[in-house]
């Protein structure tokens, strides 16, 4: 039985991370949940009990405890250093570390065997990269990887509250027509303004991130785009291999791996909001290559794409440390 708590509890994935936590009975004997001053003292419902908002600070940390961050990478630059220092884990959702080389980026379903139980800080990918390599990474049985295309269609909740709150509005007719970035009947092709090179940080986390969980590196060539749904990201994924393939093989190989769930009829968002499996959709051979794969990809972003994962790398790094102890 351990303490624990959420960092951004009262935002939309700290609030999914509570739910999926109840949801899996993770084990605890204690929870406290910190976010920003303008929350402080609100009451955060869990198992039954009613919980004031904290602050975090030094001495609201112990040794031991696990805290799953839930805010943005500026803020969570803050708060982590005095929690590693406390002696407890950290499980980070922003991309403050994901990229740094001597702190583990996982995926439990792709390489959580990396996780020894001695680690104080462990990053969570990015919500795309999440639902794409659980799908990608099975499909290294069929030969080595030479490339991945992959465009995504990412929900509004991925912005977190206020766009959602926004997309509201506008569906509504509350807001004008002409405002900026308007997302009601609209696609937006650039999550984040570009960088010098023309990708928005969506495009790069997908291109870094995915190389680093697989421990290999290959081309990821990414488009992402903001869609007026709310919850639910979508990709389509072109996959290049040095050898044929044949898409019944991957049919078979993915309807066994751990987390996904195939599909033949055309699959939604709708599908997957608030379930905890991947799905992998209408795969099917490039009839131009035989060496090519075509497939569509869908998760609850705020739960498989951030919250869930989170508590899963918290459940292995407690394997780890209980098997080795």
């Amino acid at each position: 039985m351990i303490t624990y708590g959420v960092v951004g509890a009262t935002g939309l994935v700290g609030e999914t991370m509570i739910k999926v936590l109840q949801d899996r009975s993770f084990p605890s004997v204690s929870f406290h949940p910190f976010a920003s001053n303008r929350s402080e003292g609100k009451i955060v419902r869990y198992r039954n009990t009613d919980y004031p908002v904290e602050i975090i600070r030094p001495e609201a940390i112990s040794k031991g405890m696990i805290l799953f961050g839930a805010t943005s990478a500026n803020i969570t630059k803050k708060w982590i250093p005095m929690c590693i220092e406390a002696g407890a884990l950290v499980v980070d959702n922003s991309s403050a570390y994901r990229m740094d080389p001597d702190v583990l980026l996982v995926v439990p379903e792709v390489n959580g065997h990396l996780i020894t139980g001695e680690e104080n800080i462990i990053s969570n990918p990015n919500c795309s990269t999440i639902q794409l390599v659980v799908a990608l990474a099975p499909l290294q049985q069929l030969g080595r990887i030479k490339w991945v295309s992959v465009s995504t269609y990412q929900a509004v909740s991925g912005a977190g509250t206020p766009a959602l709150e926004e997309l509201q509005k506008q569906q509504a007719g509350t807001l004008p027509a002409n405002t900026a970035d308007r997302i009601h009947e609209n696609i937006i092709t650039s999550i984040d303004p570009p960088d010098t090179g023309g990708y928005c940080s969506e495009e790069v986390k997908l291109m870094n991130e995915t190389c680093k969980i697989m421990g290999m590196y290959f081309p990821v060539f990414a488009s992402a785009a903001r869609v007026p749904v709310r919850t639910g990201h979508t990709e389509a994924v072109v996959v290049k291999f040095d050898n044929p393939v044949r898409s019944n093989e991957a049919v078979s190989i993915l309807e066994e791996s751990r987390g996904v769930a195939v599909s033949e009829s055309g699959s939604s968002p709708l599908d997957v909001e608030d379930t905890d499996i991947v799905v992998v959709d209408r795969i099917r051979n490039n009839p131009g290559d035989p060496s090519v794969l075509q497939f569509w990809v869908l998760a609850d972003n705020l739960r498989k794409g951030a919250a869930l994962n989170a508590v899963q790398i918290a459940e292995e790094y407690l394997r780890r440390k209980n098997t080795d102890s």
